[in-house]
């Protein structure tokens, strides 16, 4: 009763009770003393840059609801994330490859989840956060490894979701022709835009959502199993007792011939169910607002067993009231097992709640989902933008607005296999999906005997047995049902494989990308094999009007110094292209100081320019500080390219600053929107940013930005004012 009694406190408390108190006290303040105004405004101000500061630097252990989720709440919520597809598509696969011996299948699934919970539990305990399964493999692996592992969960979790969404489109709207198909869209359209609206909302919003559809998902599922085995109607009718479960119905039992058929598609059975316990990873994303984090792996196995019962009760009745030819035929044999147990008046509305149960199922990933992009770019494993939590809400609602517009696209890439005429496109990427998530559970638990080692003196509430051997063992396991599957499905299960390979390989390109952002010695070594190829591309990229505009302005600056016979510092060099050029202006009396972190780049600048004693050629190891010194200090500044490489902006503008004259002139171009769309790090695209991080340097600027064919400029003008 304790759990039922912690869910309607919850639902019937307002989140937002302290708040209101707050403000009605303001306006009776204000109401008896106007003079106090201004003070509360400023006041209110203050506390929003301290409230904006705090959310930057967000830990993700930290809690951003206004309430503590209790044990109660986050049962209902696991329930709910559990159940769903489970019980509405799984039950089919299960039927056509064992028959009435799926059940055998069934409950082998749920032992076998039972010990994924244990290692699971473990790292839950152990570590405590908003970051989830991501969070377990970016402690245990090495930055590459878990990239992939936050890609791959990533992958996974948009999949299952765009197949929950599917479909409940398709069940509740089940007719053929292309104006239902184009109905069917618009519908998980509405839903996915809904349900990322409450993630936007925050984890308070979120989670009374999720708490309302996991009771919802119980009374159901309820609804589904008393029917079966007492028959109402009748009841209700005055015509007695009676019961519509049939046990002839699990006769013949086993629908395949010798042991080894009967061993080989119950292991069938197993791998294409394994999804039935997927969705308990929505807690690890929610366990920072736990108010006892100590209890959630107890909780794992409670919600765990909660949904085996139910979900072995609901395989029972249906095959016991649905007849075998039926079920394997019906696309929708869950309403049969309605229509035989409660009519068709029971029925319609048996129908319209499973399809709420399977939308359900689908709630929890958009607040999973954006708090797993949140970790990974608080980790620079993706853009960092999507770190930001929303000023009132608390949620990380770029990320939320970013997955809006994917699942859409996943949703999207289903409902086209309908156009494209494949067999069964919800099979197919059901599989995918199946295969990615075994890559992600094999990732995650193995996470168990690694931090065993590496961080061996974390305390952990819940300790798992077999640390070593039982990982191994279950994803060893993993690959037996994988292979059995392609024995048994040959070039079907083949081309599936290929295709789920695909979706994991584009997390290359991307990894690549993010590490040419953040990662200094990515960075670095990149540069340093593109130097080789840099000649043809480095004289077409300066030849361009923007960077001939720099020269003019470096020519015609406003600063109080000339170039002729002055310093100049070039930051980023390149292969000397630039260079040579600015020794023409200073002339032999002047100096041009050639900087770059390519010690290839250093080398070709020294070659090229051998004949031009005004110029200087430094390497700058690092792109985390700045500690070179130069002989002379500059009086102009000029940079291409390379600003939003810095990693610590602040320090190094600041250190560079100090190597300029008072009064010199700042010329600097870099890019951004990339392709339109792909942005540059955060920092280089707020004006107000960097008007402020050049300002605590020194220096005055103007920032002017320019749109190309493939990316737009920032051309930044300034002087260093004191």
């Amino acid at each position: 009763m304790g759990g039922l009694r912690e869910f309607w406190d919850y639902m019937i408390t307002d989140p937002k009770k302290a708040e209101k108190e707050k403000k009605k006290r303001e306006k009776k303040l204000l109401k008896e003393h106007p003079e106090l105004k201004e003070k509360i405004k400023n006041q209110k101000i203050q506390e929003a840059n301290i409230k904006d500061q705090n959310n930057n630097n967000i830990s993700l252990s930290d809690a951003t609801t206004s309430r503590k989720l209790s044990s109660g709440v986050l049962l209902f919520i696991l329930i709910n994330s559990i159940l769903g597809s489970s019980l509405f598509y799984l039950p089919s696969l299960g039927m056509i490859s064992s028959g009435p011996a799926s059940i055998i299948a069934w409950v082998a699934v749920f032992l076998l989840a039972a010990g994924i919970m244990l290692y699971i539990g473990e790292l839950l305990g152990m570590l405590p956060s908003s970051g989830g399964t991501y969070y377990f493999c970016k402690r245990a692996y090495p930055r590459g490894i878990a990239f992939m592992g936050g890609w791959l969960i990533w992958l996974a979790g948009n999949l299952g979701m765009a197949l929950n969404i599917v479909a409940a489109a398709e069940y509740f709207i089940p007719e053929a022709g292309m104006a239902a198909f184009w109905l069917r869209v618009g519908f998980s359209a509405l839903w996915i835009v809904a349900l990322n609206y409450m993630a936007y909302r925050g984890i308070d919003a979120g989670a009374s959502m999720l708490v309302a559809f996991g009771f919802f998902s119980i009374l159901v599922v309820t609804m589904f199993i008393v029917p079966s085995f007492i028959d109402l109607p009748s009841i209700f009718s005055g015509g007695g007792f009676s019961s519509p479960f049939q046990m002839s119905h699990f006769t013949p039992f086993f629908t395949h011939a010798g042991n080894i058929g009967i061993f080989t598609h119950l292991l069938l059975s197993i791998f294409l169910i394994m999804e039935a316990f997927f969705g308990f990873e929505a807690i690890t994303y929610m366990a920072n607002e736990a108010k006892d984090s100590r209890e959630l792996p107890k909780l794992l196995f409670k919600a765990l067993g909660i949904c085996a019962v139910l979900i072995l009760l609901v395989i029972i009745t249906s095959i016991a009231t649905v007849s075998y030819t039926d079920y394997i035929s019906d696309a929708r044999p869950w309403a049969l097992q309605a229509l035989n147990t409660l009519g068709s008046f029971g029925q319609q509305y048996i129908v319209f709640g499973m399809y709420l149960v399977i939308i359900g199922a689908a709630a929890a990933w958009p607040i999973a989902s954006s708090r797993l992009l949140q970790a990974m770019a608080k980790d620079k494993l993706f853009p960092t933008h999507f770190a930001k939590l929303h000023p009132k809400h608390n949620s990380p609602h770029r990320a939320v607005i970013f997955q809006t517009i994917m699942i859409s696209i996943f949703t999207w890439f289903i409902f086209q296999g309908t156009l494209l005429n494949w067999s069964d496109p919800y099979r197919t990427t059901y599989l995918i999906y199946v295969l990615i998530a075994l890559l992600v559970l094999s990732l995650v638990i193995m996470a168990v005997p690694r931090l065993r080692e590496k961080e061996a003196n974390l305390e952990r509430p819940f300790i798992a047995p077999w640390p070593k051997l039982g990982p191994i063992l279950l994803v060893l396991f993993f690959a037996v049902l994988v292979g059995n599957w392609i024995w048994l499905e040959g070039a079907a299960a083949t081309s599936i494989i290929s295709l789920a390979i695909s979706f994991i390989l584009l997390g290359i390109p991307l990894y690549f990308i993010v590490e040419m952002y953040y990662n200094p010695k990515a960075i670095n070594q990149v540069n340093e094999v593109l130097s080789y190829f840099a000649v043809l591309a480095e004289k077409l990229h300066l030849s361009s009007p923007v960077h001939k505009k720099v020269l003019e302005k470096l020519i015609a600056h406003g600063s109080k110094y000339r170039v002729k016979n002055r310093v100049i510092m070039e930051y980023g060099c390149g292969i000397g292209t630039l260079t040579k050029e600015l020794a023409k202006l200073v002339g032999p009396s002047g100096h041009v100081v050639a900087i770059d972190t390519s010690k290839h780049n250093v080398a070709k600048t020294k070659q090229a320019t051998k004949d031009l004693p005004q110029v200087h050629t430094l390497h700058d190891e690092t792109l985390d500080d700045f500690k070179l010194n130069l002989p002379l200090k500059a009086h102009h500044f000029i940079s291409i390219g390379m600003l939003s490489y810095m990693q610590k902006p602040k320090l190094i503008i600041h250190k560079i600053s100090n190597q300029l004259e008072k009064g010199a002139s700042i010329h600097i171009v870099d890019y951004d929107k990339f392709f339109w769309v792909i942005p540059n790090v955060e920092w280089i695209e707020s004006d107000e940013e960097l008007t402020n991080i050049f300002a605590e340097a020194g220096i005055k600027i103007r920032i002017t930005k320019k749109h190309a064919l493939l990316w737009t400029y920032i051309i930044i003008d300034g002087v260093k004012v004191k």
